[in-house]
């Protein structure tokens, strides 16, 4: 009947209403849920990155301590032959010291 059109259509109305409404929400959860896995993806890479500069920093510690191992020994080494020759030195006669040195300059 007459009177029943505009009740139906009502009804038909708040259900398309509540069919939007419902729509809405769908795509609201949808980008939430899209920024979720986002923001987990991004939180995934910082620590990974994390991660990766840590190894990073680690392995140059330790050329680093190669590198000053090394120098240290080289250090060693030097002082080790600067005895030796200023030993040997101090036996030589004055005029031995000065041809070698003279030969030295020579060379160089």
């Amino acid at each position: 009947s007459r009177d029943d059109a505009p009740i139906k259509g009502r009804n038909l109305d708040e259900r398309e209403a509540a069919a939007v409404r419902a729509s809405d929400d769908t795509k609201e959860m949808e980008t939430v849920l899209t920024s979720m896995d986002a923001a987990t993806v991004l939180a995934s890479k910082a620590a990974e990155i994390a991660r990766d500069a840590e190894i990073a920093r680690i392995h140059a510690e330790e050329e680093l301590q190669i590198m000053i191992d090394g120098l240290d020994r080289n250090n060693e080494t030097i002082a080790r032959y600067l005895q030796e020759y200023h030993q040997f030195a101090s036996e030589l006669p004055i005029e031995r010291r000065i041809e070698l040195i003279s030969d030295l300059v020579k060379y160089q």
